[in-house]
């Protein structure tokens, strides 16, 4: 039950982080947006769980950024199809496809994706006591560390 408890917990911090980052971004969101900040921060803490902290940083943020564009082009494709209503349209931007992706989005989801590593080891050491002390490796050498409890 434990599990399930983190899994509700952290997908309502990142299902409400990334409805405020949008709404600070552009005025508006979407709870469907909502439900994909969620999926994602949980997806995100998963994966960054089952792979070694000398896994560089920069590797962590491109797994985010992967998973993030997937779930846009998915939610794009949808919404392309007439299935949900249409959230964002990256035509007018440089190297997107079919407007539902593009690479300088991508590279914003690579940043948001290392803060959402971070946040996510923050919330298991300091709150959830889960793991040692998270450290972060940038050309393999360590650029972070948390300080013990």
């Amino acid at each position: 039950m434990k599990k399930i408890h983190k899994i509700l917990f952290l997908f309502i911090i990142g299902f409400m982080a990334y409805i405020t980052i949008e709404v600070c971004w552009r005025g508006y969101s979407f709870p469907l947006m909502g439900l994909c900040g969620g999926i994602a921060f949980v997806l995100i803490d998963r994966i960054n769980n089952e792979i070694s902290w000398d896994v560089d940083i920069l590797i962590q943020g491109l797994i985010g950024s992967l998973i993030i564009t997937f779930m846009e082009f998915v939610i794009g494709n949808l919404s392309l199809l007439g299935i949900v209503e249409t959230m964002w349209d990256y035509s007018n931007v440089p190297l997107n496809y079919k407007g539902i992706i593009c690479l300088p989005f991508s590279f914003v989801w690579f940043l948001l994706s290392v803060v959402a590593v971070i946040l996510a080891d923050c919330i298991n050491y300091y709150i959830l006591n889960e793991e040692e002390i998270p450290y972060y490796k940038l050309f393999g050498k360590t650029i972070l560390k948390f300080k013990s409890k």
